[in-house]
């Protein structure tokens, strides 16, 4: 299957429970940034979706997502293969995805003839999040620079966490902690996914502009989206391109 082809099978909707609770601003657990390693003991957590605000304006937003027949591998390789070209970026989330490219400093490391030991790099995305057609740019780190326990993961079955710091207009504005986190489960993963949204973003005009239920809600929806669409076509992708 070429890759173009990718383009006419449409994304998952976002399921009606979801958008339910996404409409009438069902609430979540305000899990701080620093007792994120929470989350990868409590089943509870896990199974969440939706946003909160937190006292001082910024937000939570909670989303997981089933990925049957998706391996920690395929998922590693997803994110060193997909910033490579923008059509591997765009048939991941085709009409909300528009271009990528990632950072000179990493040119090394995205050049690779296989994928290679994971090294921080950053992504410059162009992506819709609700309404805002947004340059972003993400620094992925190692979950342990992120703050997560090793430890932890190995007893509560997290082979991976792919997390970083977001920023808007190209990183010129950071803004958000994200973690994508992704446990083992019986027939693929679980992947359970947290924005700490306005986490980084000091300016108090950019927080009055950014920090809103309609923010948080098409982020919510967006991930939502997003990463079922992504379990639906990666072990295809990784089966063709991945070897």
């Amino acid at each position: 299957m070429d890759l173009n082809d990718y383009f006419t099978l449409p994304p998952p909707p976002v399921p009606a429970e979801i958008r339910a609770a996404l409409d009438t601003k069902k609430s979540v657990t305000l899990t701080p940034f620093d007792k994120k390693n929470d989350i990868l003991a409590d089943v509870r957590l896990q199974r969440e979706f939706g946003f909160a605000r937190f006292g001082n304006g910024d937000y939570l937003v909670s989303m997981p997502c089933p990925m049957p027949g998706v391996t920690p591998e395929m998922i590693r390789w997803w994110f060193w293969w997909h910033a490579q070209e923008p059509l591997r970026y765009r048939i991941w989330y085709p009409g909300e995805h528009f271009g990528i490219s990632t950072d000179k400093k990493n040119s090394a490391y995205f050049s690779a003839s296989t994928l290679p030991p994971f090294q921080p790099n950053t992504h410059y995305p162009v992506e819709r999040i609700g309404k805002l057609v947004l340059p972003l740019k993400i620094a992925f780190v190692t979950p342990e620079a992120f703050g997560f326990s090793a430890a932890a993961m190995r007893e509560n079955g997290i082979p991976l966490i792919v997390c970083g710091r977001v920023g808007a207009a190209y990183g010129l504005v950071e803004h958000t902690e994200m973690a994508h986190i992704f446990k083992q489960t019986e027939n693929g993963l679980l992947l359970i996914s947290r924005f700490w949204l306005g986490c980084r973003l000091k300016n108090p005009l950019l927080r009055g502009a950014l920090l809103t239920d309609a923010t948080a809600r098409g982020m919510a929806a967006h991930c939502c989206v997003e990463y079922r669409r992504l379990a639906q076509i990666l072990p295809a992708i990784y089966h063709a391109y991945g070897k």
